[in-house]
């Protein structure tokens, strides 16, 4: 298993233009493949340059990478605070939302997935900016 944990994850909601500020955590199997670590931020940072929402972000990084390396499994856990719920709206500080999304091995095999979860620490607190 490769993991990649605590990118920094800043992007804007579409639908207020607010910033998102967190962080992604991103695995793979490698099946014939491998990629520079560097290369699986730069996904994360090539999806979160566009206006998103939190849940598509997720999918997208997720599906870019099993395009690119056909793997037997990829998990991606997004931990961000919104701005537009937090300074904005609601006024909700100190909320933060977390999507994830398996595929393959992380999603049929639970001792993979809890695997994978464990060595995040499966979701920690995002540090409040």
């Amino acid at each position: 298993m490769v993991v990649l944990r605590d990118i920094r994850l800043e992007s804007h909601c579409e639908h207020h233009l607010a910033p998102i500020i967190g962080k992604v955590h991103v695995a793979y199997l490698p099946r014939n493949r491998v990629v520079g670590i560097s290369k699986l931020a730069r996904v994360v940072d090539a999806y979160a340059k566009r206006l998103q929402i939190q849940e598509k972000l997720t999918a997208q990084i997720a599906s870019a990478i099993e395009r690119a390396l056909k793997p037997r499994g990829v998990a991606v856990v997004v931990e961000a605070i919104h701005h537009c719920m937090t300074t904005r709206g609601v006024h909700k500080p100190g909320t933060s939302m977390v999507t994830s999304r398996m595929i393959g091995a992380f999603r049929d095999d639970p001792a993979t997935r809890r695997e994978f979860l464990s060595l995040i620490g499966s979701v920690q607190h995002t540090q409040r900016e």
